[in-house]
C-alpha cells in the first residue's frame, strides 16, 4: 500500500483558494443552499463549485454532478450528503487531492447506534489514508469573515480578532450574534461537532500561533484525546486569554451531551482543575464566557487588583462593594489626594464622599460621578474601574434622554482618556416603557460602536474583571 499523502496544516482550511459543495441545493430552507450563499455574501474571491445531481446553477454559481466533473483544484470539501455517501465523495476527494473536508452530515457516533459509529470511524481512516483533514462530522464547520467563509449568510460581517471553538453550533452562533452586539469583532470560528478527526486540541495549538487571534473562547462538553486538549490549550493560554465554557458538568449535562456530540463529559471538578492547570479560564455558562471574552478583548489587562467604582445610588454602591470584594478586587479608599481635589470643588463632600462612589449625594454638588471617576483613574491608587451609568435616576427627570445621553457620552470621554480598563455596567431593558427601552439600546450599542467593554449588572462586571486578573495579556 501507498505511504499516506502528508496531511495540511489548519492554514489551508481556514484560508482555503477554492471550496466546492456537495449536496447544493435550490433551495433557499436548506444547508445545501446556506453555504452556498454564505460564500456569495461573504464576497470569498476564489472558485466555488456547487455539486448536485441535476448540476444545476445554485446562488450564481455553475453546478457539477460530481467532484471529478470540477475543472480547477479544491482545497475545501463541505459536504451536506446523507452519511452513507460520504465514504464515496472521500474517494472523489482522494482522487482530486482535496486537502480538507468538511462534514456537516452528521447522524454518526452522536446518535449511540454501533453501525453508525463504526461508519465515522471508517470515513476517518480513509480520510488519513487520503492524507486528507476532517472537520466534523455533525458540526457546522468554518465562520471566517475575513477569509469570505461563513456557515449562515446572516451572519455579521466585520472581521475581527476573538477566535472561538465550539463543539455546538447553534452555541457559536448564538456567541458570534450576542457578542458583536456587546462590540465583539470575531476572527476564527470553528464548530467541529463530533471531532472524529480535527479536533480541538489541534485547532487550539493553530490558535495559540496565530497572528490573527488576540482573544479565544470555547465551548466543549467533552474530548476524546484528554492529553491533546490539555497540551493545545496549555498552547494557546500561554499566549493569550482563552476562556472555557465547559458544559456538561451535571449528570444530566452528560447524558445530553453524549445525544448530541457522542461526548464523554467528565468529571466537573477534573474538568476545572485541568483548565485552572493549563492556564486558561473556566466559565459556567455563556453569560459568563460572553462576559470574559468582552473584557478580555475591548479592556487592556489591569497591572494589579485596587478597582475604583462610580456611579449608582446608595445601594448600587453596596452591591458594588460586595461583588467587587467576593471576586477578588480591591475596593481601595478615596486617596487623600482625590479628596483634596473633591474639598476644592466640593468641600461639603469632601470627609462623607468614598469608594464605591454614592452618585445620590453628588447632586447640586458641581461634582459628577464621572468627574470623580476621572480624578480616581488618574490615580496611581487604582488599576482598573467600573462605572455604573444609573440609569434609572435620569429616567426620573423631565429630561432623561438628554441628560442620560449626556452622561454617557461624558463617560465614553472619561474612558478613551486613560489607559487604564474600565468596564460600564448599563442595566437590562427591564421596563414596560418602551422609549426607555429603545434610549438604553441606543446607548449599549454606542458603548459598543466606542469599544467599550459594557455589562449588564455590576455583578457580572466585577466576576469577569476579578477572573481574569492582573498583568499583562
Amino acid at each position: 500500500m501507498p505511504e499516506p499523502t502528508p496531511r495540511p496544516d489548519l492554514d489551508l482550511l481556514f484560508r482555503p483558494r477554492s471550496v466546492a459543495v456537495a449536496g447544493a441545493s435550490t433551495n433557499i430552507d436548506s444547508p445545501g443552499h446556506d453555504y452556498v450563499q454564505s460564500l456569495r455574501d461573504f464576497g470569498f474571491e476564489g472558485p466555488v463549485y456547487p455539486l448536485n445531481r441535476s448540476a444545476g446553477e445554485v446562488a450564481g454559481y455553475q453546478g457539477y454532478m460530481s467532484l471529478l466533473d470540477v475543472p480547477g483544484d479544491v482545497d475545501l470539501v463541505i459536504s451536506c450528503l446523507p452519511a452513507g455517501a460520504v465514504l464515496d465523495l472521500i474517494g472523489q476527494c482522494r482522487e482530486r487531492r482535496v486537502r480538507f473536508l468538511h462534514l456537516f452530515t452528521g447522524r454518526f457516533s452522536e446518535t449511540g447506534d454501533a453501525e453508525a459509529a463504526a461508519l465515522e470511524l471508517r470515513i476517518a481512516e480513509a480520510a488519513r489514508e487520503a492524507g486528507m483533514r476532517i472537520l466534523g462530522p455533525n458540526g457546522m464547520g468554518l465562520y471566517h469573515p475575513a477569509a469570505g467563509i461563513s456557515f449562515r449568510p446572516d451572519l455579521p460581517h466585520a472581521a475581527g480578532r476573538v477566535a472561538m471553538i465550539s463543539q455546538s453550533g447553534n452555541n457559536a452562533i448564538e456567541v458570534v450574534i450576542r457578542g458583536v452586539a456587546r462590540g465583539l469583532a470575531f476572527g476564527k470560528v470553528a464548530n467541529y461537532g463530533n471531532g472524529a478527526d480535527i479536533t480541538p486540541g489541534d485547532i487550539l495549538r493553530y490558535l495559540a500561533d496565530d497572528d490573527e487571534t488576540a482573544v479565544i473562547g470555547g465551548y466543549v462538553e467533552g474530548v476524546a484525546d484528554g492529553r491533546g486538549f490539555f497540551e493545545g490549550l496549555q498552547s494557546a493560554a500561554a499566549r493569550k486569554p482563552v476562556v472555557i465554557h465547559k458544559a456538561g458538568r451535571t449528570a444530566a449535562g452528560a447524558h445530553s451531551a453524549a445525544s448530541h456530540t457522542a461526548a464523554l463529559a467528565g468529571s466537573s471538578e477534573l474538568w476545572s482543575a485541568a483548565i485552572r492547570q493549563a492556564g486558561a479560564i473556566e466559565a459556567r455558562n455563556q453569560e459568563e464566557l460572553l462576559d470574559m471574552l468582552v473584557a478580555a478583548s475591548l479592556t487592556q489587562r489591569a497591572r494589579g487588583r485596587n478597582i475604583a467604582v462610580a456611579g449608582g445610588g446608595g445601594g448600587r454602591s453596596v452591591q458594588s462593594a460586595d461583588a467587587c470584594e467576593e471576586n477578588g478586587l480591591t475596593i481601595v479608599p478615596l486617596p487623600e489626594a482625590v479628596r483634596e481635589r473633591v474639598r476644592a470643588r466640593a468641600p461639603q463632600l469632601a470627609d462623607w464622599i468614598g469608594n464605591p462612589v454614592d452618585q445620590s449625594i453628588l447632586a447640586g454638588s458641581g461634582l459628577s460621578s464621572n468627574g470623580l471617576l476621572e480624578l480616581m483613574l488618574a490615580d496611581d491608587a487604582y488599576d482598573l474601574a467600573i462605572a455604573n451609568v444609573g440609569e434609572d435616576w435620569f429616567f426620573g427627570r423631565p429630561d432623561a434622554a438628554e441628560r442620560l445621553t449626556h452622561a454617557c457620552e461624558r463617560l465614553i470621554a472619561v474612558i478613551d482618556g486613560t489607559p487604564k480598563p474600565v468596564g460600564v455596567v448599563l442595566g437590562a431593558t427591564e421596563t414596560t416603557n418602551h422609549e426607555h427601552r429603545t434610549l438604553i439600546d441606543g446607548i449599549r450599542d454606542r458603548f459598543a460602536e466606542s469599544g467599550i467593554a459594557v455589562f449588564p449588572s455590576i455583578e457580572r462586571a466585577a466576576f469577569a474583571f476579578g477572573h481574569l486578573g492582573g498583568g499583562p495579556h
